[in-house]
C-alpha cells in the first residue's frame, strides 16, 4: 500500500510540476509573441497609435499618441479630435502584462472611447499634459496658463497633420473636459467644436463646496495624482504585476526618457496641502501668485465666448458639483451648447438613478452617449453645419422620462414654497404662530462613502441607499402623502432663520422623497458655511448666492438669528401621490467635509413661522 501511495504522490508531484512548466512556456511564448497594437499599419502605412514628443514654446517636451482609424487609406484626411489628460495617456506593460493581453486578459490598452471615435472616423490625439505621464515639465497648479497653452500649439500641430483634413475637436470628460474649453479660450481658428463632459466651470466650488473643504475627495485625488505623477500604477495586487507605469512614447527604447520626465514631476504642487490653504476665493495657491478661480473655466469664460465654439455635454445629477455648473453655463457662456444630464456616473459608465433596482443600467449606454458626441461632431468637422441653439435634455428621476428645454431651468417653473412648520411637519402654508426648534448637531452624521462628492475620484456608482437611519440623526421636516405628483425640475433653494451657539459652522438641506414603505430617497443637497452667509451682489463663480471672498466672510453672533439662503443642486424628478416630500438639516458631513468648527459641541436653531420662518422654495413644472 505504502509503494503505491509513494508512487502516486511520485506522479501527482510530476503532473503538478509539468503544468508549472507548461504554464510558464506558455507566458513566456504569449509575452514573445504579443505586439502593441498601436505599431499595427494602416491601408495609408502609417502606424495606427504612434507616439512621439512634441516640443513646446519653451522646449518642454509633451508626450502625445495619435490613434489613427485602422481602415485609413492613403490620401484620406480625417478631423482630430484632441484628449489631454493627466491621467496617463497610455500604459506600458509588464512582460507578464504583455503575456495577459495576447492570451485574451480585458487590459485596458486605451480607453473605450478611442476606438468608438476611430471607428466613425476621426483621429484620436492623446496627450499627456505637462507633468504628467510621459511629458516633461511641472505642474505649479492645475489647468495653469503654461498647460494650457500647450494645446494652442497641438492644435496647429494636429490640424496641419497630412491625415488631417484641418479640423479639430476637443473632448473627454473631467479634468480632460475642463481642458477642452480651456483650449476654446486659446482663439485657435482650426478648433471647430468642444465636447466636455461631466467638467467643472468652478474649482473653486469643487474644492469648497458651500465653502466647506471637500477634505475625503481631495485627499483621494491627491493620493491617486501623486502615484500616478510618480510613475507607479494607481492600483493595489496582480495589477502591479502587469502595468509597469506610463506609456513611453516609441523612440525611447532604453527608458531614459520617461525616467527623466518623471523625475521633473517631482515639483509638482501638492494638491491636498494646497488646497486645503485655501479657504477663501481669493486666496492665493501655494505662491503661485493665482487663485483656484484664476485656473477655471469661469475665469475664461470671454475668451470662449469670444471663440464661438459650440459645446456637446453630457453631466450627471449627482456628480460632485458638476451638473449645477454645466447647467450654470447655460446661461452664462453664450457658446451655442447641446447639454445631457441624466442619472450617469462620473465618466458615464454606470447608473445612479436612486429609484432603479441595483444593477440597472445607465441610460443611455456609455456607447450610446460616445456616439452623441459624434453625431454632434459630425456636424462641425466632417462638414460645416451651423451650431443648434442651445438645448437641455433632462432625465426626471422617479418614472418621468427625458425631455428637453432651451435652457435651464425649463420654461414654465413655477415656485411652491413648503415651510418648517410645528411637530416636524412640512407644510404649503405658513405656519401659523411663530416657533423654533433646536438641533444639537450630530458630527457622526454623513452622507455615506458613495457620495457625489467622491464620484469624481474613482468613477464609484455614486450611491444614497435608504437615507432613514441617516435621518435620524438630523432635524428634519416632512409633509404630508401628496395629493397628486409634483414634477420637480431646477434649482431648489432654502431660506432659513438660523441661530448658532458658535461663531462659525455648517448648515447642510437634503431634499428627499419619503415612498410609503418609510424608505427615504436622496433627491438634491445644499451646503454652506455660515461664515460666507453674506449674499453676492454679482456671480462672481458657479454659486449665484454667494461670493466666498475673505471680505465678505464674517463670523456669526452665537444665539442671534439671522437669515441663511442657500442653494441646493439642480433635480429633475416627480415626488409621486402618496409620496412625502422631506427636509433634512445637518451641521456635518463626517463621510467628506471638513468639520466646522473643528471641536466641541454645536447647536443650530432653526426659526419657523411669523417673521422668521423657514422653508424650502420648490421648483415645479405642471405634469
Amino acid at each position: 500500500m505504502a509503494k503505491w501511495l509513494k508512487r502516486g504522490l511520485i506522479g501527482a508531484g510530476v503532473l503538478v510540476g509539468g503544468l508549472a512548466v507548461l504554464l510558464v512556456v506558455t507566458i513566456v511564448v504569449a509575452g514573445l509573441l504579443y505586439r502593441d497594437p498601436g505599431q499595427a499599419r494602416t491601408p495609408a502605412g502609417l502606424a495606427r497609435g504612434a507616439s512621439s514628443y512634441l516640443t513646446m514654446r519653451d522646449g518642454t517636451r509633451i508626450a502625445v499618441t495619435v490613434w489613427l482609424p485602422a481602415d485609413l487609406k492613403s490620401g484620406q484626411r480625417v478631423p482630430a479630435l484632441i484628449k489631454g489628460t493627466p491621467y496617463w495617456r497610455g500604459e506600458a506593460l509588464t512582460f507578464l502584462g504583455k503575456a495577459a493581453v495576447q492570451l485574451g486578459a480585458p487590459l485596458r490598452l486605451e480607453e473605450p472611447d478611442v476606438g468608438i471615435l476611430n471607428a466613425r472616423g476621426y483621429a484620436v490625439v492623446s496627450v499627456d499634459t505637462r507633468g504628467t505621464g510621459a511629458s516633461f515639465g511641472h505642474q505649479a497648479v492645475l489647468l495653469d496658463q503654461p498647460e494650457v497653452d500647450d494645446f494652442g500649439q497641438i492644435i496647429d500641430w494636429s490640424a496641419a497633420q497630412p491625415w488631417s483634413n484641418g479640423r479639430v475637436g476637443a473632448y473627454g470628460f473631467s479634468y480632460r473636459g475642463m481642458l477642452a474649453v480651456s483650449m476654446a479660450s486659446l482663439g485657435r481658428p482650426a478648433l471647430k467644436a468642444i465636447a466636455p463632459s461631466f467638467d467643472f466651470t468652478d474649482l473653486y466650488a469643487t474644492t469648497y463646496p458651500g465653502g466647506v473643504f471637500n477634505r475625503i475627495f481631495l485627499k483621494k485625488w491627491g493620493d491617486q495624482t501623486g502615484t500616478l505623477n510618480r510613475g507607479e500604477p494607481p492600483c493595489e495586487g496582480v495589477c502591479r504585476w502587469l502595468v509597469a507605469g506610463p506609456k513611453p512614447v516609441d523612440a525611447d527604447h532604453d527608458g531614459a526618457l520617461l525616467r527623466a520626465a518623471i523625475a521633473d514631476h517631482a515639483r509638482n504642487y501638492d494638491v491636498f496641502a494646497c488646497s486645503q490653504r485655501v479657504p477663501d476665493r481669493d486666496d492665493i495657491v501655494c505662491g503661485t501668485g493665482k487663485t483656484i478661480t484664476d485656473v477655471s473655466e469661469w475665469s475664461r469664460r470671454a475668451a470662449v465666448e469670444r471663440s464661438n465654439v459650440p459645446m456637446f455635454v453630457v453631466a450627471g445629477w449627482f456628480d460632485a458639483t458638476s451638473a449645477a455648473e454645466v447647467l450654470q453655463r447655460t446661461s452664462t457662456f453664450s457658446n451655442p451648447q447641446q447639454v445631457m444630464v441624466g442619472a450617469i456616473s462620473h465618466g458615464g459608465f454606470m447608473s445612479t438613478d436612486p429609484f432603479a433596482p441595483p444593477g440597472a443600467r445607465v441610460d443611455p449606454s456609455y456607447g450610446k452617449q460616445i456616439g452623441a458626441m459624434a453625431d454632434f461632431f459630425d456636424r462641425r468637422l466632417k462638414a460645416d453645419s451651423q451650431p443648434a441653439p442651445t438645448n437641455v435634455r433632462y432625465q426626471v428621476l422617479n418614472g418621468g422620462g427625458w425631455r428637453s428645454a432651451p435652457g435651464w431651468p425649463p420654461p414654465g417653473v413655477v415656485t411652491q414654497r413648503f415651510f418648517a412648520d410645528v411637530g416636524g411637519t412640512l407644510s404649503p402654508q405658513p405656519p401659523a404662530g411663530d416657533g423654533a426648534d433646536a438641533y444639537q448637531v450630530d458630527f457622526s452624521a454623513g452622507s455615506g462613502p458613495l457620495s457625489r462628492y467622491q464620484s469624481p475620484v474613482d468613477l464609484s456608482q455614486t450611491g444614497y441607499p435608504d437615507r432613514a437611519a441617516a435621518d435620524r440623526k438630523l432635524l428634519t421636516y416632512t409633509s404630508p402623502p401628496l395629493a397628486d405628483d409634483l414634477m420637480i425640475a431646477g434649482d431648489p433653494v432654502a431660506d432659513l432663520t438660523l441661530a448658532s451657539s458658535r461663531p462659525d459652522g455648517v448648515v447642510i438641506v437634503y431634499l428627499e422623497d419619503m415612498l410609503p414603505n418609510g424608505r427615504v430617497v436622496y433627491l438634491s443637497e445644499g451646503v454652506l458655511r455660515l461664515a460666507d452667509r453674506k449674499l453676492a451682489a454679482a456671480p462672481v463663480g458657479a454659486d449665484p448666492l454667494h461670493s466666498y471672498l475673505s471680505g465678505d466672510a464674517a463670523p456669526m453672533t452665537p444665539g442671534r438669528a439671522e437669515p441663511i439662503k442657500l442653494g441646493l443642486s439642480p433635480i429633475a424628478v416627480i415626488v409621486r401621490k402618496g409620496e412625502r416630500l422631506r427636509i433634512a438639516i445637518a451641521g456635518a458631513d463626517s463621510d467628506n467635509l471638513e468639520r466646522i468648527p473643528a471641536s466641541g459641541p454645536e447647536t443650530l436653531q432653526i426659526g419657523r413661522g411669523g417673521a422668521a420662518p423657514s422653508f424650502v422654495e420648490i421648483p415645479t413644472l405642471p405634469h
